[in-house]
């Protein structure tokens, strides 16, 4: 990580994050609208394709690793729906969970990105980890800057709502097999698993994910603590290079 290569990916990130923002401003929401579906489209073969890969280097998938229970794989799951779903509530969820967790995880996925450790950067499993996160990073900021997603008081909970039934599901599978889906065993092999040493797991678990909704209330849904009035904006703190997003 944080090698010549790793550092251009997050310059030219930053770079089409600043483009996406005038650009989604200019287009207008329905035209936005129509590039989320191709996002959502691409999304949805990002794990087939590494299925495929695995398949044709081991010659079987690795449940254990290769199961999307990640909290990133809620993206690919999520926006479709909340591109596709002609049910207002289930869109509007999909929509709160790929703004908030999506972009915090796509920001966090590729600058911390631990493939970068075990393989070459131009080898597939990194590459396609990098696109993909860039991906989760692009589709939020058009929700957010093409005023496709319009928050809601209630989202400061829903957004939550696809993290808690993931976590449920990685619970169970920890309980059965001892993975690690969610960071349910510690986060083994990443910076949590520090963390996850120096206390009970249910407390770490506690912390990990009451930490991420708080930050989640601070970055994106504070106006509705604050009770301020006008537009929502959401400062540029959460998406590094992106400005200030406004509708």
């Amino acid at each position: 990580m944080f090698r010549l290569p790793h550092l251009l990916v997050l310059f030219a990130t930053g770079v089409l994050v600043w483009g996406l923002v005038l650009a989604a401003r200019r287009a207008g929401r329905e035209r936005v609208q129509g590039w989320l579906k191709v996002c959502a489209v691409l999304a949805l073969l990002f794990d087939p394709v590494y299925w495929m890969w695995e398949m044709g280097q081991f010659g079987q998938i690795h449940p254990e690793t290769t199961l999307p229970f990640y909290l990133c794989s809620l993206f690919w799951m999520m926006l479709p729906l909340a591109v596709f779903s002609r049910q207002e509530k289930l869109r509007q969820i999909a929509a709160a969970n790929v703004c908030t967790m999506g972009v915090m995880g796509g920001m966090l996925g590729l600058v911390f990105n631990v493939y970068l450790n075990h393989y070459p950067f131009f080898h597939f499993v990194p590459v396609r980890s990098l696109l993909y996160h860039i991906l989760m990073i692009a589709a939020a900021v058009l929700l957010w800057a093409g005023g496709v997603y319009r928050p809601k008081p209630r989202d400061r909970v829903l957004c939550f709502a696809p993290v808690a039934a993931l976590v449920g599901v990685s619970l169970v599978l920890n309980r059965l097999f001892g993975w690690d889906y969610c960071y349910t065993a510690g986060g083994i092999g990443t910076p949590l698993e520090a963390m996850s040493r120096i206390m009970p797991r249910w407390a770490f678990l506690f912390v990990l994910y009451g930490g991420l909704w708080l930050v989640i209330q601070a970055l994106f849904y504070r106006r509705f603590y604050t009770g301020e009035t006008g537009k929502f904006e959401l400062r540029s703190k959460s998406l590094a290079l992106a400005g200030l997003l406004r509708r």
